[in-house]
């Protein structure tokens, strides 16, 4: 029994020994197995220290400023707590005021209110910008229509200027070539006939007494001419006086009513509701005004040159003052030539054409003026005296303008034709 145990006991023991041999054996196995397992760690947690070292380098470098900040925000160490050292010092530094600190999102505000500053600032300045660029445009634009309006007033101001030098072109060429006309008919003879039997040429010119500068173009012609002057006008006397000094003959111009109602005669004139005693009467004043005078004759008065017995009255009044009458013939059914056959009386009458009646229409349309028509009215007065031996033909004052130079110039030629230029009293017209 007890070898048994011994024996048990030696082979519990040896068992024993044997299962902790094999097991540190296991256990320096495992023991090894581990330390080779705690080096490839190392090493790999090594390489991803690495790895992530790049990666962070590169994302420092690769993004902005604000962003490495975040990536490279070093963690801020965490001391313990000391009570007795904290509590001091947080009793001596409470009289001071604490410091700042700014956090990563503080600066990152502050730097995107500085940024939304500096945007907004160049948003403003782009704006201001771009509104000097539109005024000056709008300024320019305006500089512009402002030219352009100027240039088309200059342009029409020109047009209007080149228009109105040629419109002064062409009348002083109507002028030029007027003249030129003038100047050849005056140069060049007017083609009268020569005068048969010395004919004698009557210019009478009535409505003197209106102007005086009118008739001072007639007075100073060297070549005699009657004149005959309307009473009761503002210059009828001075007008008369002047005529007389100038050495021309001197006619009153009696006013009589016309035909026509509607036409009035002028002051002083014999009216058919007038009496015997009203005629001579009137006749008496305008005589005085006017006079001397060499004899009248009638202004208007085709309805008193045709009424035969205020005529009457009118012709004893000439003969009792040692004057002459000529009937102007404005009425066909005139009585002077009865009358005066009846009573014994001489007289004279108007045979000519009128000198200076307006231009008709067709007159105009073939070309004629009032100088060249008159022209023609002379030459055909003139056949008219080589035909009767005289001719009296009339013009008026008021057409001084030209008619006075056409006198001036048929005159030499007249004279120099053998026509004798001579007064209403001394031609042979006498009837």
């Amino acid at each position: 029994m007890e070898s048994k145990k011994r024996n048990t006991k030696k082979s519990g023991t040896s068992k024993t020994k044997r299962n902790t041999k094999k097991s540190s054996g296991t256990s320096r196995a495992r023991k090894s197995k581990r330390v080779k397992l705690d080096h490839t760690k190392v090493l790999w947690f090594v390489i991803g220290i690495l790895i992530a070292s790049i990666i962070l380098l590169s994302v420092k470098f690769l993004l902005p400023k604000t962003a490495d900040s975040e990536v490279e925000k070093p963690k801020t160490p965490v001391e313990k707590p000391q009570a007795d050292n904290s509590k001091k010092d947080k009793d001596k530094n409470s009289s001071q005021p604490p410091e700042e600190v700014f956090t990563e999102e503080d600066k990152l505000s502050r730097d995107l209110e500085k940024f939304s500053l500096e945007a907004q600032k160049e948003k403003d300045a782009l704006d201001r910008q771009e509104a000097a660029e539109k005024a000056q445009k709008e300024k320019e634009k305006k500089a512009d229509e402002k030219k352009a309006v100027e240039e088309q007033k200059r342009k029409a101001a020109e047009a209007k200027a080149i228009e109105e030098q040629k419109k002064k072109e062409a009348e002083l060429n109507a002028l030029e070539e007027k003249k030129k006309q003038e100047q050849s008919q005056h140069s060049t003879s007017f083609n009268f006939p020569q005068a048969v039997n010395k004919a004698q040429i009557v210019f009478l010119l009535d409505d003197g007494g209106q102007n005086l500068s009118q008739l001072e173009k007639f007075t100073s012609l060297q070549m005699p001419l009657t004149i005959a002057v309307l009473p009761k006008l503002a210059h009828s006397k001075e007008c008369a006086q002047k005529i007389r000094s100038a050495g021309k003959e001197v006619m009153l111009h009696q006013p009589m009513q016309s035909v026509n109602d509607a036409v009035n005669p002028g002051p002083g004139a014999i009216k058919p509701d007038m009496s015997d005693s009203e005629i001579r009467a009137i006749l008496a004043q305008n005589f005085d005004e006017v006079g001397p005078i060499a004899g009248f004759n009638n202004h208007e008065g085709s309805a008193i040159t045709a009424d035969a017995h205020k005529m009457e009255v009118i012709m004893k009044y000439a003969s009792d003052n040692g004057v002459f009458f000529l009937d102007s013939r404005t009425n066909k059914d005139t009585q002077v030539p009865y009358v005066c056959n009846a009573l014994g009386y001489s007289y004279y009458e108007r045979n000519g054409l009128f000198l200076d009646n307006k231009l008709t229409q067709a007159e105009k349309d073939q070309g004629l003026t009032m100088r060249t028509k008159a022209i023609e009215l002379i030459r055909k007065n003139v056949d008219k005296a080589n035909k009767e031996g005289v001719v009296i033909m009339i013009g008026h004052v008021w057409s001084a303008d030209w008619l006075s130079q056409v006198l001036k110039d048929v005159y030499p030629e007249l004279k120099a034709k053998g026509y004798v230029i001579t007064t209403v009293s001394n031609c042979k017209g006498k009837k």
